[in-house]
């Protein structure tokens, strides 16, 4: 199933000058992701109705339902540069932000194809990574994921104020 995209794209220089101000960074080091080999960490995404109607969730050992689908296609449109909000995906899906964050909390398509390590809460900070809010391990390899994609945060993990306009995507398309 082709995901229908219309995308835009954040100024590449932007991100580059964000990196360059590392005084507005929390972590000035460069930030190093957990799963830095990124072929290993791709999982096949089924894109038939039958491919989609046999797959088992890897971390619950559950079907994937179709709500969690349409939230795993939504995250497929944002593009590598910039990010999204589980508000802006539950408005696109006319739904609610916390089932979004559920559904991405099980993401197992992650981080490839499906970045939902580009899902930030509406406040743009950085929310929460594979079960985890705030702080740890895992939300140290989401800030990494993004650093190396161009996204910077501020001291208190809120995405720096000079990116916000450039870097949020909302141009969701819903395939039927």
């Amino acid at each position: 199933m082709p995901v229908e995209r219309s995308v835009k794209r954040a100024h590449s220089s932007t991100a580059k000058e964000l990196k360059s101000h590392s005084s507005d960074t929390k972590k000035l080091a460069k930030p190093v992701a957990v799963d830095e080999d990124v072929a290993a960490a791709v999982h096949p995404y089924p894109k038939s109705a039958k491919e989609r109607a046999d797959a088992i969730n890897r971390h619950t050992g559950r079907k994937i339902t179709p709500f969690q689908f349409q939230v795993y296609d939504l995250c497929l449109q944002i593009p590598e540069g910039q990010i999204s909000t589980y508000k802006h995906i539950s408005d696109a899906l006319k739904s609610s932000s916390r089932a979004v964050g559920q559904a991405l909390k099980v993401n197992p398509y992650a981080p490839l194809p499906v970045p939902c390590h580009r899902v930030l809460d509406s406040k743009l900070y950085i929310g929460g990574y594979m079960g985890q809010w705030g702080e740890g391990e895992k939300i140290d390899d989401k800030r990494a994921k993004l650093y190396h994609e161009g996204i910077v945060f501020d001291e208190t993990d809120h995405v720096v104020a000079k990116a916000r306009n450039n870097a949020v995507f909302t141009d969701f398309k819903i395939l039927e």
